[in-house]
């Protein structure tokens, strides 16, 4: 049998150069990608395009209970003391309970590999992105399950040591379909330009002088997503 992994597909930058690296180290890959309410459509679609792209089976799993620090309470008075300064992304306990969704699958079809696309930014703002929280769950992700005391389970993150910068130069260099991925937090069908996830993204490809191939796309016409919610046009 040869080397296969479950993989976190969000549909972002950082899961898309993932995928990539995963198939160019020779691994059939099985992509799970979570919905809850605050992930956009487009993303969603990203998603699927990226796994359309790579012939990479996708597994989506509704878990509609999860939300964002921002959407759980109406103001920051109400939000308890210990997420006031939590970054307005964070969802409690997210990644224990993707984990969690992600090993259910893996040892349902015989993976001891699961992985994520965190990038060392992540580790700045996210707690669960760390490499002491996945050894952690790796661990007890081994002695819970039957494949884990079987075979031994890992989760793994193979950017966590580069910056958002160092993935996209390692995604040019793999050849990433940057225009099919999304890092709006916003629900528009162009990045608004302005939160944090297109910020971080305009950064990183300013910082190698390189142009966004999702904003070319856009700007000349070829993007996919509009195209595709354009009745009768074609690319």
């Amino acid at each position: 049998m040869g080397k296969i992994a479950i993989l976190l597909l969000s549909g972002g930058i950082d899961s898309a150069v993932a995928l990539y690296l995963l198939r160019s180290r020779g691994y059939d890959v099985i992509a799970i990608s979570i919905n809850y309410p605050g992930r956009w459509e487009r993303e969603k679609e990203s998603a699927r395009e990226l796994a359309r792209l790579t012939n990479t089976k996708l597994i989506e799993v509704d878990l509609p209970f999860l939300r964002e620090v921002d959407e759980l309470w109406n103001s920051e008075e109400e939000r308890p003391n210990h997420l006031r300064d939590a970054h307005p992304s964070t969802i409690p306990a997210r990644n224990a309970i993707i984990y969690a969704v992600a090993a259910y699958y893996a040892e349902t079809l015989g993976i001891e590999t699961i992985v994520a696309g965190h990038n060392a930014d992540d580790t700045k703002y996210f707690p669960d992105t760390s490499r002491e929280f996945r050894k952690l769950i790796s661990r007890a992700l081994t002695i819970g399950t039957y494949i884990g005391r079987a075979r031994g389970f890992r989760v793994i993150a193979p950017l966590s040591r580069l910056s958002k910068t160092e993935v996209v130069k390692l995604g040019l260099k793999l050849g990433v379909p940057f225009e099919y991925t999304w890092s709006c937090h916003n629900n528009y069908d162009v990045p608004c330009g302005q939160c944090n996830g297109c910020l971080a993204r305009k950064r990183a490809f300013d910082e190698l002088g390189v142009r966004d191939p999702l904003e070319e796309a856009i700007s000349s016409g070829r993007d996919w997503w509009l195209l595709r919610k354009k009745p009768g046009t074609r690319p």
